[in-house]
């Protein structure tokens, strides 16, 4: 789907897409990109979920695996 920024930086995005996210969202701006992240209504409530999704494993552990993994993106990156 095609979108253009009005003169006053706005953009429309089509009330299909719209229905049942919200109006309000996080710009994730990435390079060449922007992501729109719709905000969630209880965002600890959300985050909690998020919390219990990870591995049980400890914290030291998880930032090894988050640092590998941040790395090997960045390593993938420059090549």
């Amino acid at each position: 789907m095609e979108v253009k920024m009005d003169s006053k930086g706005r953009l429309y995005i089509p009330k299909d897409v719209r229905k049942g996210i919200g109006k309000e969202f996080y710009l994730v701006r990435m390079d060449n990109e922007i992501i729109l992240v719709p905000k969630p209504k209880d965002p600890v409530k959300k985050l909690e979920e998020l919390g219990r999704s990870l591995p049980d494993v400890p914290i030291k552990d998880l930032k090894k695996m988050i640092r590998k993994a941040m790395l090997e993106e960045i390593e993938e990156e420059l090549k």
